[in-house]
């Protein structure tokens, strides 16, 4: 009886779980159609004392609409969809071809080529730096274009599953974190 339980041992030791790869996520990202969540973001600068704070509403619906809806500290809403985004802030509303702004069209496609799991639009745009682990996934983007990196050194995302729970953005003039609450 002992020497059977020693032979069953090994069954009942837990192997760890195997870590994913980028493409394996990506993938599992392309098969959402579907998110929203809330987001309380700081962005801090040097020549502040405090960073500034927000908070507000993001929503994704495949294959390329995106917003984010700043409800604090003065609402504005910035919605991506195709080529277009469309500011709204304080009755004002303002619209942009990213086909002509190709430093705004890479930002938008760090977030939005993750979402819709897209990774050789990503990597059009960013060199690509992944790792899991128990805690979750991270994903680093370094920007592949001059003019972008003189704006942007960085963008991490931290993630579990198909959800992104925070973006980090290393800018020539500070830091942005986004930390995300995905709703079901």
């Amino acid at each position: 009886m002992i020497r059977r339980a020693l032979l069953l041992l090994p069954a009942l030791i837990a192997v760890p779980a195997r870590a994913a790869t980028l493409e394996e996520v990506m993938r599992g990202l392309a098969a959402v159609r579907e998110s929203r969540a809330t987001f309380t973001e700081e962005k801090a600068i040097p020549e502040l004392d405090l960073p500034l704070p927000a908070r507000g509403t993001l929503s994704w619906r495949a294959p390329d609409r995106l917003e984010k809806h700043t409800t604090e500290p003065v609402e504005e809403r910035l919605t991506v969809e195709g080529d277009r985004l469309t500011i709204e802030r304080r009755g004002n509303r303002q619209e942009l071809n990213l086909d002509q702004s190709p430093e705004i069209r890479a930002l938008v496609e760090a977030i939005r080529a993750t979402l819709a799991g897209d990774l050789p639009r990503l990597r059009s745009f960013y060199d690509t730096r992944f790792s899991d682990g128990p805690g979750g996934w991270r994903l680093v983007l370094t920007p592949r274009s001059l003019r972008l990196s003189a704006m942007v050194q960085s963008i991490e995302m931290l993630g579990r599953g198909v959800s992104i729970l925070s973006i980090e953005t290393q800018e020539r003039g500070g830091v942005t974190r986004m930390l995300i609450d995905p709703q079901p």
